[in-house]
């Protein structure tokens, strides 16, 4: 007679689910499955379809209380709020249709809920997720803080919905439906186009809304004993930049800042965002204009900055700063494109000070949710690298007994969750998309082609890349044919068992800078306006496979590494040497908005890249 353990495994792992909306008339924002204390978004595919496939799955016992967490649009009393709708998946039914050994590794199992379809994938082991038992980084990050929680204060007009679209790379469809009408503080705002971010809405200060003070000083207090995944990590306090003799600091304002000077907000950072920076430097251009007669281009824009921050330090930093008798966080901000750089800073200002104040992992979610400072992303990539996997590159421990296609899986798979491109059909996790990256660091060891001391400007080389991809974008749509294509047999050295050498040491280092370049050119190629597909990423490995650039970064590692004895191979040594190649890849604030200039021209001269259609790996 058969027992327990024949007929029903005591463990299970959800490794994928996709949830059909189709026939339900509710207006789905977004969905999560949740398990006890842990819970996992699920993407927006397309239309009224929502899917996932788990990098690590999640393991689930009959013990467990799981279900699927959904957040609709609701209209509710002239205004709209995301309302709960939670589906219990019964665990006996799940562990009872799974069944004995024996049958598929992969079995699915289907639930009906009114108008609603669920199909779990579940398997026996958890190495069937992308990255085997290794669990990535992200994952406990995500477990501990899933999402950056921001309360958004200011009255309304004052830029807050098109300053969350530029921060957060959020499409103009949908931003109107997060910030609109009577806004509730309670109320979580969350976005299927990036959904690593919460958004809480609050009204301004000004006269007639005294009353607010006391709501959001009390909202404050209850989410600061919650979990760090639900308390509020930043405040930004938006402010429009006042014309001529207008005042910056209503009472309720004022009433506000003296709350956070006497300690009574607690530790939450608030950030001070002056908002329309360019109306400002409009009319500092127009009152220069007769003055300005004669002089050169870059003199001209020279004056007009360094005339704008001293109008911006009379009429804004001054007031503040002698209300507040202290350096509160500020920043002036403008969402134009040739101002692009100001979002970042806002965005570095308010990392640093949920950094110092509130949490680490907070502040890593931070920069996972900012789509606007691709320099932030490679140091918060940096941040997480050093927590587990890049310490075992040297030491080996975490990665013993394993292939280096396994430990490559992971360190893929950290990269790409803090880049965090809406990519519903997880190409950049994709076996395909992973070959290609294996096989670009394959042939490292012929030595180096390119001058590893050879001067070289990274944002105009990231331009020269881009320009390519647009020029093959604009010839005849025909298959990109990659010389390392996706379906030819891996390198043989990646199914071996890691050991720490040099040459393994420089394929790794490789990859993941190849990985990290590839993926900030991406950042700038789209623009948080522009789809995700196979053809765009092919093109983007492959022109960057051919520049220049990538001749550097192989030369530049295999410089630093050739020549190390075993006796370097320490963590501090190699750690130092990754965080210093890392960071001199890396793009500036100041340099985004000529870059993006320069983009933006080469774009007018070629399709839209919305327009070009995708094709298979």
């Amino acid at each position: 007679m058969a027992n327990k353990s024949d007929t029903c495994p005591d463990s299970l792992y959800i490794s994928d689910i996709s949830v059909d909306f189709s026939q339900w008339r509710k207006n789905v924002r977004s969905a999560e499955v949740r398990i006890d204390s842990t819970f996992r978004p699920i993407d927006n595919r397309a239309g009224k379809t929502l899917s996932q496939t788990f990098s690590q799955p999640m393991k689930i016992s009959r013990q467990d209380s799981c279900f699927l967490h959904i957040l609709y649009k609701a209209n509710w009393w002239r205004w709209w709020k995301n309302k709960p709708y939670d589906i219990h998946l019964d665990m006996e039914d799940i562990f009872r249709m799974h069944g004995a050994p024996g049958g598929p590794e992969r079995k699915e199992y289907y639930k009906s809920h009114e108008e609603i379809s669920i199909v779990l994938g579940l398997s026996r082991n958890s190495s069937t997720g992308d990255t085997g038992d290794l669990l990535p980084t992200t994952d406990v990050i995500f477990q501990n803080c899933p999402q950056f929680r921001i309360l958004v204060t200011g009255k309304s007009g004052v830029g807050k919905s098109s300053l969350i679209k530029q921060a957060f790379g959020l499409q103009d469809a949908l931003t109107s439906d997060l910030i609109r009408g009577e806004a509730n503080i309670d109320n979580e705002f969350v976005s299927p186009q990036n959904n690593r971010f919460v958004l809480h809405d609050s009204k301004g200060f000004e006269a007639g809304e005294e009353d607010n003070i006391s709501i959001v000083q009390e909202f404050i207090k209850r989410r600061s004993k919650m979990p760090l995944k639900d308390q509020l990590h930043a405040i930004w306090l938006c402010l429009e930049i006042p014309h001529a003799s207008g005042r910056l600091l209503e009472t309720g304002t004022e009433q506000f800042l003296a709350l956070k000077r006497e300690g009574k907000l607690g530790d939450i950072p608030v950030v001070i965002v002056f908002t329309k920076y360019d109306v400002l430097v409009e009319q500092v251009d127009y009152d220069m204009e007769p003055s300005l007669k004669g002089s050169n281009e870059d003199d001209i824009e020279e004056r007009i900055k360094k005339r704008a921050e001293t109008k911006l330090q009379e009429i804004c930093t001054g007031p503040l700063k002698k209300f507040a008798q202290s350096d509160i966080p500020h920043v002036a901000v403008s969402t134009k494109e040739s101002h692009k750089e100001t979002l970042a800073q806002l965005i570095q200002i308010t990392e640093r000070h949920v950094s110092e104040h509130v949490a680490a992992d907070a502040s890593v979610m931070t920069g996972i949710a900012q789509r606007v400072d691709p320099k932030l992303k490679i140091e918060i990539s940096i941040e997480v690298g050093k927590r587990t996997y890049w310490k075992a590159l040297v030491s080996s421990i975490g990665f013993k007994n394993r292939d280096q296609w396994t430990c490559l899986r992971v360190l893929h798979t950290d990269i790409v969750a803090v880049w965090n491109f809406h990519d519903p059909h997880n190409y950049l996790s994709s076996e395909e998309f992973r070959t290609l990256m294996v096989n670009m660091v394959d042939k490292i060891d012929a030595g180096p082609s390119v001058n590893p001391n050879a001067t070289m400007k990274v944002g105009l080389a990231t331009v020269g890349t881009i320009a390519g991809i647009l020029l093959a974008l604009s010839g005849p749509v025909a298959p990109i044919v990659v010389p390392i294509v996706a379906s030819v047999v891996l390198a043989k050295w990646v199914y071996d068992v890691y050991q720490l050498s040099n040459l393994v040491l420089q394929r790794f280092i490789s990859y993941i800078v190849d990985l990290t370049m590839v993926l900030q050119t991406l950042h700038l190629l789209l623009n948080n306006q522009d789809r995700l597909s196979r053809r765009v990423i092919k093109l983007t490995l492959e022109s960057y496979r051919t520049s220049p650039m990538s001749g550097k970064v192989h030369s530049q590692v295999q410089e630093n590494i050739q020549g190390l004895s075993m006796m370097d191979h320490s963590d501090g040594v190699i750690l130092d040497k990754m965080k210093a190649l890392m960071k001199s890849y890396s793009i500036n604030a100041g340099e985004i908005p000529d870059l993006l200039a320069e983009i933006s021209k080469l774009r007018a001269k070629n399709p839209d890249v919305r327009s070009v259609p995708d094709e298979a790996w």
